[in-house]
C-alpha cells in the first residue's frame, strides 16, 4: 500500500465508477428501474463510507506488522464487497421489472 490517501481515492474512484455504471443502465439503457437505482445507491453509499472509515481508523496503531495485516485484509475485503456489489447489479438488470 502506498499510502492512506491513495487508498482513499481509490475506494472512492471504484464506488464512484459502480455508481455510473448504475446510472448508465438505468437512464440510458433502461435496463434498470429507478427503485432499483435507488437501492443500488444506498448499498454502494454505505460500501463508501464504511471503507473509508475503515481506512481512516486502522487497528493497532503502534505496531506497523498489525496496520499492514489490518491494510491488506481491508483491501482484500473491499475487493470481494464490490464484485458482490457488481453481481447484485447484474442480477438486478437481468430482473428488471417494468
Amino acid at each position: 500500500m502506498a499510502s492512506r490517501r491513495q487508498l482513499k481515492k481509490n475506494i472512492q474512484i471504484v464506488t464512484s465508477e459502480l455508481l455510473n455504471y448504475s446510472y448508465v443502465n438505468c437512464f440510458i439503457y433502461n435496463k434498470l428501474t429507478i427503485e432499483q437505482l435507488y437501492e443500488i445507491m444506498q448499498k454502494v453509499a454505505i460500501l463508501n463510507n464504511d471503507f473509508l472509515d475503515r481506512a481512516n481508523h486502522p487497528d493497532g496503531t503502534d505496531n506497523p506488522k498489525i496496520v499492514k495485516v489490518y491494510y491488506a485484509r481491508l483491501i482484500t475485503e473491499f475487493n470481494t464487497q464490490v464484485e458482490a456489489a457488481c453481481g447484485e447489479i447484474e442480477k438486478m438488470m437481468n430482473t428488471k421489472k417494468s
